[in-house]
């Protein structure tokens, strides 16, 4: 059972008295998403205000709502709240407050959702983030549909702006912090990689006393972070566990590697075999900080070795499939920053095969775009991209730095026109831009 599954569960959170209890199945935030026996939020925002759209939420199937509308103070099937945001922070905090697991919090810049779906599949009894929610709307749901039973709740926490992480954290206050990165996103809020730094820096400050915090081991910021992370045990990965002999399918579909501990004083290394269908070197990081968070927790790795074996690599993200005149897409078109970027062109570089890499314009670089997007063309090129192809005013700086064949587009049509001729059998495609580029539109 799911800590809120009827009225009676949020008013427990929210403090209120009980009235005559409504049971409901799902929870949903957008009317197009309804199912039968659902609750509806009805938020509201500058932009938007889900109060106007209560009644089509009870046509289309759900049996209670959570709103801010007047009207409804009274119904039945209604719980007025002044502000349903601060509702919703209040409704999870306390859940979060009374939660006698392990909670687990996890943010960067990059590699979070991997490292959320891999930890939460290779914990036993474990509720994790659903989907990607996990914002000041998100990341409350996903703590009001975990389950009562649950041994460990682990969750994903996104941060665009100064205080996001802040007020993530301090709603979960986690027994186990994870940075997986520091790398450029959302600058033009952030402004640079020290911004970027600050925020992802603000979980530590409401990890519990006597907690964990598990960092990359950086030497451009560990000792910042130990000296953060006063009354809480400061883990860097790799340090006790490394990964060596690193191997790639030739197909690029299958990654193989060791992990090692290091011995204390005469024992003998301890060597774990890795086999995922999670591919990219990256997520080699990504692994090495769930093995180390599962022995930091005290739980075997045997669910995760089995997971990892399962897996499907969509949860980076990433979706390989057999594509026009029998080439290989790598679809990634989901989103993209430079790390990320950088990333899916080492995976692309696995392959075999003419290795073509299609690239939007990644946004919100503030005043450092042109150089970024330059960056990516020199990365490009000391990687083993054979083409690079670029659609947008800010990709085509790509070009600059790429010395083998590129070409540039700024019509869709053309582009499009473009692709339908020039791939053939036995290529190997990347498709990665920022989601305002829309770049699925060309698979």
């Amino acid at each position: 059972m799911k800590f809120i599954s009827n009225t009676n569960d949020i008013r427990k959170y929210l403090g209120l008295k009980s009235k005559n209890n409504i049971k409901f199945n799902n929870i949903s935030i957008d009317t197009r998403t309804i199912k039968k026996d659902s609750l509806f939020i009805a938020l509201k925002g500058e932009n938007f205000n889900g109060n106007k759209f209560i009644e089509k939420a009870f046509a289309s199937g759900a049996s209670a709502v959570l709103c801010s509308n007047k009207a409804y103070k009274n119904k039945n099937n209604a719980i007025y709240v002044p502000s349903v945001r601060d509702a919703l922070s209040k409704i999870s905090s306390n859940i979060a407050s009374d939660f006698q697991g392990k909670k687990i919090l996890i943010t960067g810049s990059n590699g979070k959702t991997s490292t959320t779906s891999i930890l939460s599949k290779s914990l036993p009894k474990c509720s994790s983030t659903i989907r990607n929610f996990n914002n000041e709307i998100g990341l409350p749901i996903s703590i009001m549909s975990a389950k009562k039973d649950s041994r460990y709740i682990v969750l994903e926490a996104g941060a665009a702006k100064k205080g996001d992480i802040e007020y993530l954290s301090k709603l979960v206050k986690p027994d186990i912090g994870i940075i997986t990165n520091i790398g450029y996103s959302h600058l033009e809020k952030l402004l640079n990689l020290e911004g970027v730094f600050k925020v992802k820096s603000e979980l530590i400050k409401n990890i519990r006393k006597g907690g964990t915090l598990i960092v990359p081991n950086d030497l451009r910021y560990l000792e910042r972070w130990k000296k953060m992370a006063k009354g809480i045990k400061v883990l860097p990965v790799p340090n006790k566990y490394i990964a060596t002999k690193e191997k790639f399918s030739g197909d690029g579909r299958i990654m193989t590697f060791d992990i090692i501990e290091k011995p204390a004083g005469n024992k003998k290394s301890v060597v774990i075999p890795i086999s995922s269908s999670l591919i990219g070197k990256h997520n080699v990081q990504n692994i090495l900080v769930c093995h180390s968070c599962l022995n930091e927790l005290g739980e075997s790795n045997s669910m995760m070795l089995k997971s990892l074996r399962k897996i499907s690599s969509s949860i980076s993200r990433q979706r390989i499939i057999s594509w026009r005149n029998n080439s290989t897409l790598i679809d990634d078109t989901y989103n993209a920053n430079p790390e990320s970027v950088k990333r899916s062109i080492d995976v692309l570089s696995e392959f075999s095969g003419r290795k073509i890499f299609i690239f939007g314009d990644m946004f919100e670089l503030g005043r450092y775009r042109k150089k970024l997007h330059v960056d990516i063309g020199s990365y490009a090129n000391k990687s083993k991209i054979d083409i690079l192809i670029t659609f947008g005013d800010l990709s085509k700086n790509a070009s600059s730095r790429f010395r083998k064949k590129s070409y540039n587009f700024l019509n869709e049509d053309q582009l499009r026109d473009f692709i339908i001729n020039f791939v053939k059998k036995n290529d190997i495609v990347l498709i990665k831009g920022s989601r305002g580029m829309k770049m699925e539109r060309f698979i």
